[in-house]
């Protein structure tokens, strides 16, 4: 794949920027600069980061802290001061605000199927394949024997072949090849437990068949139907699945 930083890749970075937004390490910084790919990436981060602010940044209903307070203490004699009383209604309240954050955050991380991944990842297609060039053609029959697929008969003209990060699903590949009825992504990818062994939705406007094959599972990606399903029945003609 290509890099940008000697100890810096794709992967790496998304990692980073998932584990803290808004504090990223030089390297990170580095590599972003160089990456429209991971430009972009960053950009949805720092979106649903303004979405979970705004969300949390509402006033607090009158009389909270005192209700909170009450229902902590029911049963229970008070007899605080003032200050003693506040401290206590504050600390209910940042808790709640706490939970209601972490509560918030986990709620927005949902692991993706592979059709919802292979749909994300082609968002930042035109991106990927301005900023990475491709790897050389020849190599598509290594790679898909490296996935467990032996290649039997071209199935078009491949123009881009690329290892890459599909989100929720570590590494893939990454192939771009045009065919009689247009252009056809192939994504290759490690497939999680109770993925289903085949599935065929439309996703943001793109048809998209999933199918267990070789070390995973692939994700063939074309703007129509009948697109797709002549891309499928090559595929299995064309590839043998080990």
């Amino acid at each position: 794949m290509t890099t940008f930083s000697l100890h810096f890749d794709c992967l790496q970075f998304r990692r980073e920027k998932l584990a803290d937004p808004r504090h990223l390490p030089a390297s990170a910084l580095a590599h972003q600069a160089h990456c429209s790919l991971c430009q972009a990436y960053a950009r949805r981060i720092d979106q649903a980061e303004i979405k979970i602010t705004q969300t949390l940044n509402v006033a607090i209903p009158e009389g909270l802290a005192e209700r909170a307070i009450l229902r902590a203490t029911r049963g229970q004699k008070i007899q605080a001061r003032p200050w003693k009383s506040w401290a206590m209604a504050a600390s209910v309240l940042l808790c709640a605000l706490i939970g209601s954050s972490l509560y918030w955050q986990q709620s927005t991380v949902v692991p993706l199927s592979i059709a919802q991944a292979a749909a994300q990842h082609m968002q930042d297609e035109a991106d990927e394949m301005a900023a990475h060039s491709s790897e050389r053609v020849e190599r598509f029959g290594p790679v898909l024997a490296s996935f467990g697929g032996q290649l039997q008969a071209p199935v078009g003209d491949v123009r881009y072949i690329q290892h890459c990060p599909i989100p929720g699903h570590g590494m893939g590949w990454h192939i771009v090849y045009d065919t009689p009825q247009g252009a056809i992504t192939l994504l290759l990818v490690n497939g999680k437990p109770g993925e289903p062994d085949t599935q065929t939705l439309e996703v943001q406007g793109r048809m998209i068949r999933v199918q267990r094959a070789g070390q995973g599972y692939y994700a063939l990606i074309s703007h129509s139907r009948a697109g797709l399903d002549a891309a499928h029945r090559d595929l299995q003609t064309k590839v043998r699945w080990l």
